[in-house]
């Protein structure tokens, strides 16, 4: 795609995203390849931060290869986490957004330095380091479209992988004894499990997630910053609510994290 093309779409995804109906827009992005993919979802971070809505994270999707597969991705890929989509348990979210809510079980990262590119590539061990503090958090994801089959991997990279909120829950302090392949997550509704699933989901463990994200991050020329809010991956795929009420999404041992759905 040209400079021209990759505008044009940004421009139809955020008018959707604005209007708050379902998308019909997986026709326009059937032949997106994932490089331009990426392209066009940065063009549209670019449209909301100048209205003044920033990019303060990002969320790690699609970790196994059950997952990417399917859609026709090489792998796992990102998104960006605009500061609007910020929540912390408690939360409550009104009618109409998101649209068709989801929810997912994640370890949140919260960023203490920049991690450029120019050493080693990071590790799960080497990327620790960057790492400030650690929570139990809940991913909100919204299945906004018409037909949400139609939507194809570099499709639903273009639109941000489905991202809605970004919810922290319980502090963990000793976040750095965590068994992370071990860890045990679930997600429910009033009280009702809807599913769970382990820490090795999230490519074997978040912290080989986190350290993934940063790594590709800098092969975007882009990278993660002091202060950054990172998703680093669901222990399950997204649990889609069958109806309003309390959702929350807790680790074995850990803690949780809820917010009220009306």
């Amino acid at each position: 795609m040209n400079t021209q093309e990759i505008a044009a779409l940004a421009d139809k995804l955020v008018a959707g995203r604005k209007s708050k109906k379902p998308m019909d827009v997986a026709g326009l992005m059937a032949d997106l390849s994932e490089a331009d993919a990426y392209k066009v979802q940065f063009a549209v971070h670019d449209r909301f931060t100048a209205e003044g809505d920033p990019i303060v994270g990002w969320k790690v999707a699609l970790t196994l290869p059950v997952q990417y597969e399917p859609l026709k991705l090489s792998g796992p890929v990102f998104a960006g986490i605009y500061k609007s989509g910020l929540r912390q348990s408690g939360a409550v979210f009104g009618a109409g957004y998101p649209l068709k809510p989801g929810i997912e079980p994640e370890l949140v990262a919260r960023i203490a330095k920049d991690a450029p590119a120019g050493g080693a590539p990071y590790t799960a061990d080497s990327i620790r380091a960057y790492i400030s503090n650690l929570y139990c958090g809940m991913e909100l994801v919204d299945n906004r479209y018409a037909d949400v089959t139609k939507m194809v991997g570099p499709a639903r990279i273009a639109d941000n992988v489905l991202q809605a909120a970004l919810v922290t829950g319980t502090e963990i302090k000793d976040w750095q004894k965590l068994d992370f392949p071990n860890l045990k997550g679930r997600s429910l509704l009033d009280g009702k499990e809807l599913a769970n699933g382990p820490g090795t989901a999230v490519m074997g463990s978040a912290m080989i997630s986190l350290a993934w994200l940063a790594n590709t991050l800098n092969k975007h020329d882009k990278m993660l910053k002091a202060g950054d809010l990172v998703l680093t991956g669901s222990v399950h795929p997204p649990a889609f609510l069958p109806g309003k009420g309390m959702a929350r999404t807790e680790f074995e041992g850990l803690g949780g994290t809820e917010v009220t759905i009306k």
